[in-house]
């Protein structure tokens, strides 16, 4: 007997075959005609390979990603249970820890950091030193790129496992405790592993977004001189000239086989059923009680990150702002007179800050519906999920630059002519971040038990009712939580930004990159503190909305 696919099924197919496209096409003629002339692309490769920095920069870039990987893994999860699952819980401060660091854009918190922690003229050390205190911080060095890093990467991990950690049945920490396990005991042993699923995708998040990151490689990495891997694409994509594109494919093959091994391990795990922490019965909201000593403890260690991922840089930036020149201290006269000079630029500062804000909340939208049926038809299994769950992955593997240089060689010139175009942005945004929203949405459905949805199939409702009205229910606060991430994703990019952007598209980082590159710290620091105020207004909202639900 022949079997008849859904009218929805078909559609999400079709959707999954343009995302394919999408993100196949670009590359493919990229690479193919570096591939049509052989010579001097294997020429290119070889000297890659034979680059005597070559192994000392990878060894940098992996030591940075797994550390701070590592160390966002463990702060992220240990944070996301005592928000979810304690009596440590800060009220609605608790909205905030999740992307307080993504709040501030990358390239202006690594430069808010580079003001307080400046060896000569940092805030902190400025301090330090009136106080007679014999303390120096140093950002330029391995634990001060580790630790900004670090930063980043915590909300990556938190999103997805806040996310499954308030919906885990209490039933499983309660019979637990019953048998005679502490809260920390109850941690190790049932609350993780339980939630592992949600903590991989979270990890592999972090190493995603990590490999991509260039702001804080470049102004705080460059500085140090520890070489990372990011850094160098995008020094041979636009420093050289001409680019050197083969040999930036070559570095990217690299990582694309690391993450590989990473997505491999993710995909078998999330495959499994086992994790499901979403069952049929209400769970309740029943928290674990901590020690007086124990909770004092936990809510002065989430406020401290509270401050040092976000307060005490935007509060250099702001300090900053308000100054003609940057000395290390709170000196006047103070004046508005930096954010006079944001807002007149011929009105190009302000157009992007519009732009980046329209583009953030409709590929934040698109973004997170399209990740939501490709993620159901990724659990359906077979040679067209495993395509597509690749296909969704790849983008991460590649360098942002690289990617848009692939976009522009295939939509920017005939017969597309989208060079120079919102709508080239918002593609290139969509196919940038896909990995994020899908690896959202699959951790998301990783955390509904599947007797519900074979229950709803069993009564006769077909797969597009039942994602409508049991599964996507059911994952509104991840689905939520994904579309906060893609939002200060897009509002922050730097790198793409960079060269898809123009005088005529404008948007924030390549407003961001121009003022950084023409050393006017006050400007910059006044547009990084309107930024932050403006993302933080929306992020906020989406949160209050998440905890709602």
């Amino acid at each position: 007997m022949t079997r008849v696919r859904s009218p929805f099924a078909i559609a999400v197919g079709v959707l999954g075959l343009l995302t394919v496209v999408l993100v196949g096409y670009p590359l493919v003629r990229t690479v193919g005609g570096i591939a049509a002339d052989g010579p001097t692309f294997g020429a290119a490769a070889l000297d890659v390979l034979r680059s005597s920095n070559l192994l000392p920069m990878l060894g940098s870039t992996a030591l940075v990603l797994v550390v701070s990987t590592s160390l966002a893994v463990v702060i992220a999860a240990l944070f996301a249970w005592l928000s979810e699952r304690t009596t440590a819980r800060l009220g609605w401060l608790a909205g905030v820890l999740p992307v307080v660091s993504l709040l501030v854009p990358s390239i202006a918190g690594a430069i808010g950091w580079v003001l307080l922690a400046s060896p000569k003229a940092g805030f902190v050390n400025v301090a330090l030193r009136e106080l007679g205190l014999p303390i120096v911080l140093d950002v330029f060095s391995w634990p001060g790129l580790i630790g900004v890093y670090t930063l980043y990467l915590v909300p990556q991990v938190y999103l997805p496992v806040s996310a499954a950690l308030s919906d885990l049945d209490p039933a499983l920490e309660e019979a637990a405790r019953v048998s005679g396990r502490g809260p920390w005991r109850t941690l190790v042993e049932v609350t993780l592993p339980v939630i592992r699923p949600a903590i991989l995708s979270g990890a592999l998040l972090a190493l995603v977004y990590g490999i991509a990151l260039f702001s804080v490689p470049l102004i705080i990495g460059t500085q140090a001189r520890i070489d990372i891997l990011s850094v160098e694409i995008v020094r041979l994509l636009t420093t050289d000239f001409p680019p050197r594109l083969p040999e930036a494919i070559v570095l990217s093959v690299v990582v694309l086989l690391v993450l590989g091994v990473a997505w491999t391990v993710n995909a078998r795990v999330l495959r499994g059923g086992r994790f499901a922490t979403i069952g049929g019965r209400s769970s309740g909201d029943r928290r674990i009680a901590l020690g007086r000593t124990a909770t004092v403890l936990a809510r002065a260690g989430m406020v401290g990150y509270l401050l040092v991922a976000a307060v005490l840089p935007f509060g250099a930036l702001v300090i900053v702002s308000l100054q003609g020149f940057w000395s290390g201290r709170l000196t006047g006269p103070l004046s508005l007179e930096n954010y006079a000079d944001v807002f007149g630029s011929a009105g190009a500062t302000l157009a992007g800050l519009r732009n980046s804000l329209v583009l953030g909340l409709l590929c934040a939208t698109v973004g997170m519906a399209v990740a939501l049926l490709l993620a159901w038809r990724i659990g359906r299994g077979g040679g067209w999920g495993r395509v597509l769950d690749a296909t969704t992955k790849l983008p991460g593997a590649l360098s942002h630059v690289v990617i848009a240089v692939a976009l522009v060689a295939a939509f920017a010139g005939p017969p597309f002519a989208l060079g120079g175009s919102l709508l080239l942005l918002v593609l290139a945004y969509l196919v940038l971040y896909l990995p994020q929203a899908t690896l959202s949405a699959q951790s998301a459905f990783a955390t509904v038990g599947r007797e519900l949805t074979e229950a709803s199939l069993v009564a006769g409702e077909g797969p597009a009712g039942t994602l409508r009205r049991i599964s996507a229910p059911l994952m509104t606060r991840g689905l939520l939580a994904g579309w906060v991430f893609l939002f200060v994703l897009v509002v922050g990019d730097i790198t793409a930004s960079a060269i898809l952007a123009s005088t005529r598209t404008p948007v924030v980082g390549f407003v961001i990159l121009g003022l950084f590159q023409n050393g006017t710290y006050p400007t910059l620091a006044a547009l990084g503190a309107v930024v932050t105020v403006v993302s933080s207004a929306v992020v906020l909202t989406a949160l209050a909305i998440r905890r709602r639900r």
